[in-house]
């Protein structure tokens, strides 16, 4: 395990390098640790240096080089990670494409994209992979390395251009997150979303093995559970719903840390690992900001920012707020990715320069469109999205505070609030939620208004057997319908 000294250069060093050159260094001082394994087999840190070295070859005779984007398709797979590896050894960028999504999708995608080489399992398989000692690397700092696709509110799916030195000043917040050599590690994000960024390339950069978590297991905590307790897995990430699912296998874990994130974490028990409540997003290549959950609290700050990031809360002009007051975070340092691909409106509303700082590192910002306020102990509180902020007779009201008081309710395991405007215009706030036994809703709604203004108590309180959720396994908000008495008020509140 590296010692301070050691953890201190070995920092530094990600500042200076690509994730190519990272990797390689790291297969250098670990040649025979596991460094991905899947349910059919495992590579070394060598064989996966050697393979990726004899595909990205390859792939340069195929014209891949800078700025060209290699679509991958092949799959929960070791071979994945190889593909990886050799698109940026090559000097290009990578395209996952996720099987589960429309055909239709996937092939807009690669046609926006103009995918000349896709790397699918049959494509790897019928190449006849071999181990090639000699080192290949084109990969520059500045070069496009990731294409992340998210739709975000919008109906058009847009490409977030991420650079070999945006996933570098991440990883390099490695020791936040507690990963080190000794560790073995998994991926539970699907290979398309931003957060699998943050655990492959944080894992073979510091010499963990990593796990891939198959897919047929992905959607069922008994089965995610069975893995890690086969494969011994130290570091983990889950999504808040099953995180608290978790909880009743504790003894029969090997678990150091929990990650949770992607969307807001509440009511988890303290457990005998580590448990982080983290935050980020696909356009700051994910990891944001880290909050260690100590339990006996029902809702959680997402932490404190990464210390390579500036952060600034600003109202709605662009100014700066006063300490504790609410406003929407800014972001700015070497995170902040390119920008959206051929998206150049899009990135000019999102990304900016700043005006708040000259100095180079930080010349750029992004706007999360997350309104956030900071506490007297400097750790950032969530309120909610931008876009999910409702005028509620003439007040604004944000979903989340309202979600954390209904889950106040011990009975309600997962609520979700939104507000639908009825035939005369008025937005009328509908809350829904899950709970394992009958609920009272007009108990709820009292034990609400000792807590919340009456303008933000749900007109209406509806149970589901479950959430909603996209792909992500973030709520769907878009799948919440409304009731169909949402013009009569007063039977609304009667019926629910």
């Amino acid at each position: 395990m590296l010692r301070s000294e050691e953890l201190k250069q070995h920092k530094e060093e990600f500042l200076e390098s690509t994730i190519c050159g990272m990797f390689h260094k790291t297969a250098l001082r670990y040649p025979d640790h596991i460094a991905v394994e899947d349910e059919e087999g495992a590579v070394t840190y060598r064989e996966l240096d050697e393979y990726s070295n004899f595909l990205a070859k390859h792939l340069k005779e195929q014209g891949i080089g800078p700025e060209k984007i290699v679509a991958l398709q092949s799959g929960r797979q070791r071979n994945t990670i190889i593909g990886m590896m050799a698109v940026w050894k090559a000097g290009g960028a990578y395209l996952y494409l996720d099987d589960l999504c429309p055909d239709a999708r996937n092939q807009h995608l690669k046609q926006e994209c103009e995918c000349e080489i896709i790397l699918t399992r049959d494509y790897l398989s019928e190449l006849g992979m071999e181990r090639m000692e000699e080192y290949v690397d084109d990969s520059s700092r500045e070069h496009l390395a990731i294409l992340i696709y998210t739709s975000g509110s919008t109906a058009k799916p847009k490409g977030v251009m991420i650079e070999h030195r945006n996933i570098m000043a991440v990883v390099s917040n490695f020791d936040r997150l507690g990963f080190c050599d000794t560790d073995k590690t998994s991926v539970f994000a699907s290979f398309s979303f931003v957060a699998s960024v943050c655990d492959i390339c944080s894992s073979l950069c510091v010499g963990a093995a990593l796990e891939i978590i198959p897919e047929y297991r992905r959607r069922n905590i008994d089965l995610i559970v069975e893995y890690c307790r086969e494969k011994s897995i130290t570091i983990q990430f889950l999504p808040p719903h099953m995180a608290r699912k978790l909880g009743k296998y504790e003894e029969q874990l090997n678990l150091r840390a929990l990650l949770v994130g992607s969307e807001a974490v509440r009511n988890l028990e303290k457990k005998n690992y580590r448990m982080l409540n983290v935050y980020a997003s696909s356009e700051m290549c994910s990891l944001i900001s880290v909050y260690e959950i100590q339990g006996g609290e029902k809702t959680y700050p997402i932490g404190t920012v990464n210390p390579n990031l500036r952060f600034y809360i600003v109202d709605d002009d662009g100014n700066q707020v006063k300490p504790g007051e609410e406003g929407e975070l800014w972001l700015a340092g070497p995170q902040v990715t390119r920008g959206y691909y051929k998206r150049p409106e899009q990135t000019k509303r999102q990304y900016m320069e700043n005006p708040f700082s000259e100095e180079p590192e930080f010349r750029r910002l992004y706007k999360t469109h997350d309104i956030v306020c900071q506490q007297p102990d400097g750790n950032l509180k969530y309120i909610c999205r931008k876009d999910d902020v409702y005028k509620i007779r003439g007040f604004k009201v944000g979903c989340t505070p309202v979600e954390e008081a209904m889950m106040k309710c011990p009975a309600i395991r997962e609520a979700a609030v939104k507000a639908f405007a009825d035939s005369g215009g008025c937005n009328i706030l509908c809350g829904y939620f899950v709970s394992d036994e009958e609920v009272d809703v007009k108990k709820v709604k009292e034990e609400l208004r000792k807590t919340l203004p009456y303008y933000m108590v749900p007109t209406c309180l509806l149970r589901m057997e479950k959430l909603p959720r996209n792909r992500n396994n973030k709520v769907d908000r878009k799948a919440l319908l409304p009731p169909a008495e949402l013009d009569d008020h007063k039977l609304l509140e009667k019926l629910y």
